[in-house]
């Protein structure tokens, strides 16, 4: 695993998503490039996906705000970042069926999760084109 900071307009072969690196969502991983984000390399898909539901996981659990840093942006700095993961990753080594097990949920619910989003926009769509149509 390598993590290293985003250059805007550079694309990125292989396994890779990004993490936030400002703001009080600094952690949250992402599967597009954003302006402030880190860029997470893996060796392999399986490595990606662990990886990411990591630090998924760490997000959600608003564990990396105990580590940002700045008075009027937060952000967190590389260096911990690291280090979070690594120890994350080597506690999950010692619970790794429960942790894919996890994963597997974690996908299903982020894919219903994704479901709902785009049922609510075409909700959005329809109310937009009815009131369009009467006034």
């Amino acid at each position: 695993m390598k993590i290293k900071t985003h250059t805007i307009g550079k694309t990125y072969t292989g396994h890779h998503f990004f993490i936030l690196s400002k703001g009080l969502n600094a952690g949250k991983p992402l599967n597009t490039p954003c302006q402030n984000c880190f860029v997470l390399l893996a060796d392999d898909e399986t490595e990606k996906e662990m990886y990411y539901w990591i630090c998924f996981g760490l997000w959600e659990g608003s564990f990396f705000r105990s580590f940002l840093s700045g008075s009027v942006i937060p952000f967190i700095r590389i260096n911990d970042l690291k280090q979070i993961i690594e120890k994350t990753f080597i506690k999950t080594e010692m619970k790794k069926e429960e942790f894919k097990d996890a994963m597997q949920v974690l996908n299903k619910l982020s894919a219903h999760q994704e479901n709902i989003i785009y049922q609510m926009h075409l909700i959005k769509q329809a109310k937009k084109s009815l009131m369009y149509k009467v006034l």
